[in-house]
């Protein structure tokens, strides 16, 4: 099974140039909108794929944005990187999630819930911004599982409310493997950075704040994007989960 998924993740699109300029850029002591403006240019794509996700409900922005330096302004760099992913996610394969009982809007969700309560739980600004990313695109392997069990005529027989740590098993049992196992090899493919990918790797450890901070993000946030606030109770972070 995992030589085919490896072959379906050598068939991906790379991820553009430009969101990795875009990641380096946050580790920047010092840019602007002019600067974030100027590289996002360089991908007409990008700047069409950012506005969409923008003005997608989403994110539930009230009023248009039609202009990049007005999303730029309006929702800031780590924001804006968010939109880069999941227009990239959006346009990499058709998403067909059936077999997991989510549409796309949902599987965003999920994502973008993911990174809000990750990032919530981190105080450092870069560090936060290494966990955002990885618990946004933790589950984007999703994508290629669904493909797969389509194909093979494999059927799960799963609730929109389990929580995404449980879900693990329940792919192992069917796939032999699970997301978290194929989004590693992804990342690796798309050369993201060591510290992302050794998070995937370990963040089920819970050795450190990071780790604690993913897992969180995978145990209170369900398949579809709604948040159980409950399953965060005893966690040594638990307090900082109030305000969702």
């Amino acid at each position: 099974m995992i030589e085919t998924i490896i072959e379906k993740i050598e068939k991906l699109p790379p991820v553009p140039n430009v969101i990795h300029e875009l990641q380096d850029m946050f580790y920047l002591d010092s840019y602007n909108a002019a600067d974030i403006e100027s590289v996002i240019k360089k991908d007409p794509n990008l700047v069409a794929n950012i506005l969409k996700i923008a003005n997608s409900p989403l994110y539930g922005f009230t009023r248009e944005i039609v202009d990049i330096r007005q999303a730029i302004v309006l929702f800031g760099l780590e924001q804006i990187i968010e939109f880069a992913l999941a227009g990239y996610i959006d346009n990499m394969v058709d998403l067909d999630l059936e077999i997991y009982g989510i549409d796309e809007l949902e599987f965003l969700t999920m994502a973008q819930n993911k990174a809000k309560v990750a990032s919530a739980l981190i105080e450092e600004k870069k560090e936060r911004f290494i966990v955002s990313n990885t618990a946004f695109l933790s589950d984007v392997s999703k994508v290629l599982l669904a493909q797969y069990a389509k194909e093979r005529h494999i059927s799960l027989k799963v609730q929109k409310d389990i929580a995404l740590n449980d879900l693990d098993a329940m792919e192992q049992e069917h796939f032999g493997t699970d997301s978290i196992a194929v989004a590693v090899l992804m990342f690796d493919a798309w050369n993201f950075g060591d510290k992302m990918i050794e998070l995937l790797q370990t963040f089920k450890e819970r050795h450190n704040d990071s780790q604690e901070a993913l897992f969180l993000a995978r145990e209170i946030v369900s398949l579809d994007g709604t948040i159980i606030k409950k399953r965060g109770e005893g966690s040594p972070l638990a307090d900082r989960l109030l305000r969702f």
